[in-house]
């Protein structure tokens, strides 16, 4: 199982600020206003994964846990598409991708239909 403990860090550790976005339909899930962008700006610890990103919002909502990132799996949900940086990010080892300063991690639901 994961730990949240690369979000909260160590005060002798150096620490990263990055960006993690999502559109209205993802941020429905974390809070009762929905708006057009979901824009949580967190300091991580050197050597932070995507997942150690995701671990902190599963543990405050259970529909985010279902429906975006499973931590037991540490796999994201399989509607939901990842960018680091504007890039898509594909394979099974997604959220072991490291993290470093100034990232931008952007969460999109797929949408399909006609």
């Amino acid at each position: 199982m994961l730990s949240a403990r690369a979000l909260q860090g160590d005060k002798a550790r150096n620490m990263s600020k990055v960006q993690l976005r999502m559109p209205s339909g993802i941020t429905g899930i974390l809070k009762d206003e929905v708006s057009d962008w979901f824009v949580l700006e967190k300091e991580v610890a050197e050597g932070a994964t995507i997942a150690d990103l995701l671990v902190g919002l599963t543990s405050s909502d259970d529909s985010f846990l279902k429906v975006v990132f499973n931590p037991d799996t540490g796999k994201v949900g399989d509607q939901i598409m990842v960018f680091l940086n504007e890039n898509l990010l594909q394979g099974p080892k997604i959220t072991a991708i490291k993290l470093k300063d100034g990232d931008t991690v952007m969460l999109l639901p797929i949408y399909a239909g006609g």
